[in-house]
């Protein structure tokens, strides 16, 4: 009998299943960003403690952390790219992201993950990761009406169905963020640089990197031990903390709309209004103290 989970798994394992391991190939990258060092700059936190010993909470929480060994959300710094319309490349920027696992909805274990299995073959994914994540500017840039700490190079106000996944390891190893829409999810972005309005489709990719200290899942992976776990499994179980470094790109099908030249010197007087605004306020408010 043809067993549609078991090649799914086998697929999972393989890197081969590309609506879970990277961003659907119809779309176009319009944008990436890479962290502007070596150290973590993301971290994944289950709901409750979670130690090999045993399961613990079926939620958690991802997100950016300012500093390696930060423990609360904060924002990092990264190297924003637009890939389309000539935009500006390489702009400094704040990254932040938040993303949530409600209690309920456990990792599963997915491929050979019996006591004892070959390394590698054990893929763990986390679904139904809801949240938003933006990349704020950090310096001018007047050509195209960029203020540092206001414009919105690209957010996501909202994604819902976003997945972790990764082969289990037993110290580092990387990982995969990933959310589509239509697929898994959903993904609704704003920039003051692009017009998604015609977009059908959008998703992102995130490559979670240097993983410590391990990836991997709390809880038994299968029912029977002595055999070899090939189905979609959803035991009480949730991946172990760690942090991670985060580089992403983001697609849309089609490729988001870029303002023509002639509407540039608006959208700069625009911007540059809000930047007078911006240091009005600063400048007042140092009066006062």
């Amino acid at each position: 009998m043809f067993n549609f989970k078991s090649l799914m798994a086998t697929a999972l394992i393989a890197g081969t299943l590309v609506g879970v391991s990277a961003p659907a190939s119809a779309t176009v990258s319009f944008a990436n960003f890479s962290a502007t060092s070596s150290g973590a700059n993301i971290r994944w936190k289950p709901s409750t403690t979670a130690t090999l010993a045993g399961a613990a909470g079926t939620g958690g929480t991802i997100f950016t952390i300012a500093t390696p060994s930060g423990t609360t959300a904060g924002a990092t710094n990264v190297t924003f790219n637009f890939l389309v319309g000539g935009l500006p490349v390489a702009i400094a920027a704040k990254f932040t992201l938040l993303g949530t696992v409600l209690n309920g909805n456990p990792a599963q274990f997915l491929g050979n993950c019996k006591v004892g299995s070959p390394a590698g073959s054990c893929f763990i994914t986390q679904p139904n990761i809801f949240g938003h994540f933006s990349f704020i500017a950090s310096v001018n840039n007047p050509t195209y009406g960029i203020v540092a700490g206001v414009t919105n190079l690209l957010s996501a106000t909202n994604y819902f169905g976003a997945i972790v996944s990764g082969v289990r390891t037993t110290t580092g190893g990387s990982a995969g963020f990933n959310g589509s829409d239509p697929g898994t999810g959903t993904v609704t972005y704003t920039s003051d640089l692009l017009d998604f309005t015609a977009t059908t489709g959008r998703d992102f990719s995130i490559t979670l990197g240097s993983i410590n200290p391990r990836f991997t899942a709390v809880g038994t992976p299968c029912a029977v031990l002595s055999v070899t776990c090939t189905s979609f499994m959803n035991p009480n179980k949730a991946l172990t903390a760690f942090t991670a470094s985060a580089n992403g790109t983001f697609g849309s099908e089609p490729s988001p709309a870029v303002p023509e030249p002639a509407t540039w010197a608006l959208l700069v007087a625009g911007f540059g209004m809000v930047g007078f605004q911006v240091r009005r306020r600063r400048a007042l408010a140092s009066v006062v103290a």
